[in-house]
């Protein structure tokens, strides 16, 4: 069986496993509790898919920069194969992330009922104004 049959027919038992860790946290109270792991593991897998592809990226400029133009030297073809090696085997690992991330979206949808979309960064301090307001509530 390909490592690709098997990680297709995986999915599902990810899924239940990935649930099965969350609602180990059982009860009302811990719901919060539940839809954090989840969302965290959503933001996880979506940072890894990024990371990922940014390496690949830089493997793929690296490639450019070596790829035949005429003849190449045994060096430069040396050099080419690692690197086509490596990116390779980087598009099975950007594979697996995937299916995680996959079920990771799926999982956070079950537990919350909502759809995961990674949030931009925030890209300013806090409004000074709306803090001091929530410490003189809170202080009250």
């Amino acid at each position: 069986m390909s490592k690709k049959a098997q990680t297709t027919n995986a999915t599902p038992s990810l899924v239940e496993l990935k649930l099965a860790v969350i609602n180990f946290h059982k009860g009302d109270h811990l719901e919060y509790t539940r839809t954090g792991i989840a969302r965290d593991a959503c933001y996880t897998s979506h940072n890894s898919i990024k990371w990922k592809l940014e390496q690949m990226s830089k493997i793929k400029e690296d490639i450019a920069i070596l790829a035949p133009t005429e003849d190449l030297s045994e060096v430069v073809q040396v050099q080419l194969a690692k690197k086509v090696d490596i990116y390779q085997s980087m598009e099975e690992e950007l594979a697996e992330l995937q299916e995680r991330h996959d079920a990771d979206l799926q999982v956070y949808h079950m537990i919350t009922g909502e759809v995961w979309s990674a949030k931009p960064r925030r890209t300013g301090a806090a409004d000074s104004n709306s803090v001091l307001e929530a410490v003189k509530a809170i202080l009250a």
